[in-house]
C-alpha cells in the first residue's frame, strides 16, 4: 500500500482517544505467552501515537516505536514523557524501510492493526530476519464492540 502523508493529518493528538481499546489482559498473555523478562528489545512497527509502545515498554529492557508520521511520533514522545518512560526510542520511518531504519535484533515485534498496511510480504521477510533467537512476531488487534477483532497469531522464530 503506497503511503499517503496527508492521511492522518491532524489525527495525532485525538488518536489515543479515537480507537478501541486493546484487551486489557494484553501484558500479562504476552509476557507468559513468550517469557518476557524486561530484557531484550521491542519494536513496535506502525505505532502511531505510541499506543502498544508505551503499554508494552515495560516487559523489555529497550522499546523502539516507529511511524511514518512526524505528528504521531511526537505524541507518542509527550506521552512517554509524562509517564516518565525513558527506555523507548522513537523513529519517523516506514515497515518498508526495516532493517535500515531501526536494526535488530528484537525480542518482539509487534504490528496494532498497522501490518496490512504495509507492503506485507517483504516486511515480514524483513521483520523475521530482525528477530532474535525465540523472538516473536506479533499482530495485535482491537475488541470493538459489536465487531469480532482479536489478537493475531503468534509466530515464534
Amino acid at each position: 500500500m503506497r503511503y499517503d502523508p496527508s492521511f492522518y493529518e491532524g489525527a495525532a493528538v485525538h488518536y489515543r482517544c479515537g480507537r478501541p481499546p486493546y484487551s486489557a489482559q494484553l501484558e500479562a498473555l504476552l509476557a507468559e505467552e513468550l517469557g518476557l523478562d524486561r530484557s531484550g528489545r521491542l519494536l513496535d512497527v506502525g505505532c502511531g501515537p505510541g499506543i502498544l509502545t508505551v503499554r508494552l515498554a515495560h516487559l523489555v529492557a529497550a522499546a523502539v516505536g516507529i511511524d511514518p508520521d512526524p505528528a504521531m511520533i511526537a505524541e507518542g514522545r509527550r506521552d512517554a514523557q509524562e509517564r516518565d518512560i525513558a527506555n523507548i526510542t522513537w523513529i519517523q520511518g516506514r515497515a518498508e524501510e526495516l532493517p535500515a531504519v531501526a536494526p535488530g535484533p528484537y525480542r518482539l515485534v509487534t504490528f496494532g492493526q498497522s501490518f496490512y498496511w504495509t507492503d506485507e510480504v517483504p516486511v515480514a521477510e524483513a521483520v523475521y530476519d530482525m528477530l532474535a533467537p525465540g523472538g516473536a512476531l506479533v499482530l495485535v488487534g482491537h475488541k470493538a464492540v459489536g465487531r469480532a477483532v482479536g489478537t493475531g497469531p503468534v509466530i515464534p522464530k
